[in-house]
């Protein structure tokens, strides 16, 4: 059989990117969207794209690894505070995941790449880190040869910034100290598209270039934007009544656990060239909300 991926999540900020690396070195693959929206975006890279939600139509999910070789999962619920869906965390990030986990078995996936992030590994507090760490474990006890990528945080992960920063306002939770360095969906995906080359198992924790403070980060988005800094106290429980008003049912989820990674440092092994300000610069402020 020769040798075909399937990419899932393949129209979020980072499936389109690793759809423009597949592309780019003629690997074919098959790519799954949960909406036309998402469809029309990976037509120029597949003309195998599969509409379908794992979460809400599980039986319209069988069949989906026929023919694969190898998953390439980015699949997972959104942690941007300004979008709203009702699946929760555990239906999309741990039960999605796992119902293309069950057909991939089925159909002999000989390869498998997970996108999760940093904390699954130590930390069950909150919900987010919790479903990707159940979902890790059942990839690991699949038998699946695999490797799981943990990155500390995406670029397109921090656009709330940006849009807080379009209504005047960049919150910085404690004393803005926390260490990251997060890398850039594009960077991103030249770490996945090596991890598929040379077949890595295992698991490796992605970082980007710069290291920077969370403050360090927030003086770049106010040179970007012109937006005031506001130090919210890191002791305040409620840290989304500061922010500007939004809706989402899964909002305490997201909000715990943003303030979380923004007071605790986030560090990877260094990949990719993309500064934080080169991102920056490269966001246009009338496609933001």
């Amino acid at each position: 059989m020769s040798s075909k991926v399937l990419l899932l999540g393949g129209s979020g900020s980072l499936g389109l990117e690793i759809a423009k690396c597949l592309k780019r070195v003629l690997i074919p693959f098959r790519a799954q969207t949960s909406s036309f929206d998402g469809a029309e975006k990976l037509q120029p890279y597949t003309p195998d794209i599969w509409i379908v939600d794992p979460v809400t139509n599980p039986e319209k999910i069988q069949g989906i690894t026929e023919g694969i070789t190898t998953v390439i999962s980015g699949m997972g619920k959104s942690v941007s505070l300004f979008t709203n869906s009702p699946d929760t965390f555990n239906e999309v990030d741990h039960i999605g995941n796992a119902e293309v986990l069950l057909d991939a078995l089925k159909n002999k996936v000989s390869y498998y790449i997970y996108i999760s992030i940093k904390e699954a590994g130590d930390n069950d507090d909150y919900a987010i880190p919790k479903n990707h760490k159940k979902f890790e474990k059942k990839l690991e006890e699949s038998g699946i040869p695999h490797c799981i990528l943990r990155p500390v945080g995406l670029f397109s992960g921090l656009n709330d910034l940006a849009i807080m920063a379009k209504r005047n306002m960049i919150p910085v939770i404690g004393d803005g100290e926390a260490k990251t360095n997060s890398i850039s969906q594009t960077d991103m995906a030249e770490v996945v598209l090596n991890t598929l080359k040379n077949r890595i198992t295992g698991i490796r924790i992605i970082g980007g270039p710069e290291i920077h403070s969370r403050y360090e980060m927030a003086l770049m988005i106010q040179e970007r934007f012109g937006a005031k800094i506001v130090k919210i106290p890191s002791t305040i429980a409620n840290v989304g009544a500061f922010l500007p008003q939004f809706f989402d049912k899964n909002l305490h989820d997201k909000v715990g656990f943003f303030k979380y990674i923004t007071t605790h440092d986030m560090i990877g092994e260094k990949h990719g060239v993309i500064t934080f300000r080169q991102y920056l610069n490269s966001i246009d402020e009338n496609e933001l909300p």
